[in-house]
């Protein structure tokens, strides 16, 4: 999990993304957005608010042959809207850089941390070009939508580790583990075979009483 400051604190900027472009950034096939002009320096470690703009036929053509990728159809993606909010980890100037067929430049702005929001937030700037200062209802509507899938995420990081603890720190390693029943000493139990209930055959634990052989007389 990030370290890095908190989205409510940290410096947002919108950068828009031709689609599916924006997709792919949502669905991380791709890790960098190609810009046409270097940001400022002082980016790093800053947050993009990534705004989808229009549908580019040919980009989809691209993804398809030369990353393998099959991007949804125009009728089911987003436009003119932020979808996805990331952290800059590092820019690059053409043919510097990391080695990605998604790395076209002349810039690079690499992202990490890429979080989708739960609802687009409309941004209507599809044509900015560069990063640009989001509006501030667009900025705020987009810091509560972040906000919200953070929380999500802990939630189910302290339910996985609650699961954890459960299991002495550790997820159970095989089917029979995640199958079986146990006593409070950790044995397994097994069934009688009398009654068929559920039993515990430590030194230990309390002995089984067999319910047919109770009802003997």
């Amino acid at each position: 999990m990030s370290t890095s400051e908190p989205l409510s604190r940290a410096r947002i900027f919108g950068v828009t993304a031709p689609q599916p472009w924006a997709w792919a950034v949502q669905v991380r096939n791709t890790p960098v957005l190609n810009l046409q002009q270097p940001p400022a320096s002082d980016v790093l470690g800053a947050y993009v608010a990534v705004c989808a703009g229009g549908y580019d036929m040919g980009l989809g053509k691209w993804m398809k042959i030369h990353a393998g990728v099959l991007p949804l159809p125009p009728a089911d993606l987003p436009t003119g809207a932020v979808v996805a909010v990331g952290r800059i980890t590092s820019v690059s100037l053409w043919p510097d850089g990391r080695e990605s067929r998604w790395y076209a430049g002349p810039v690079g702005l690499w992202l990490e941390d890429v979080q989708v929001l739960p609802v687009p937030v409309a941004c209507g700037l599809e044509l900015a070009v560069g990063l640009w200062e989001l509006p501030s209802a667009t900025l705020g509507q987009v810091r509560t939508a972040y906000a919200a899938v953070t929380q999500a995420r802990e939630s189910r990081w302290q339910a996985y580790e609650a699961l954890a603890a459960g299991h002495g720190g550790r997820e159970p390693a095989t089917l029979k583990e995640r199958v079986l029943k146990k006593c409070a000493c950790k044995r397994a139990l097994t069934r009688c075979p009398s009654c068929r209930a559920w039993r515990c055959t430590a030194p230990t634990c309390p002995s089984h009483t067999c319910g047919q052989e109770a009802r003997l007389p």
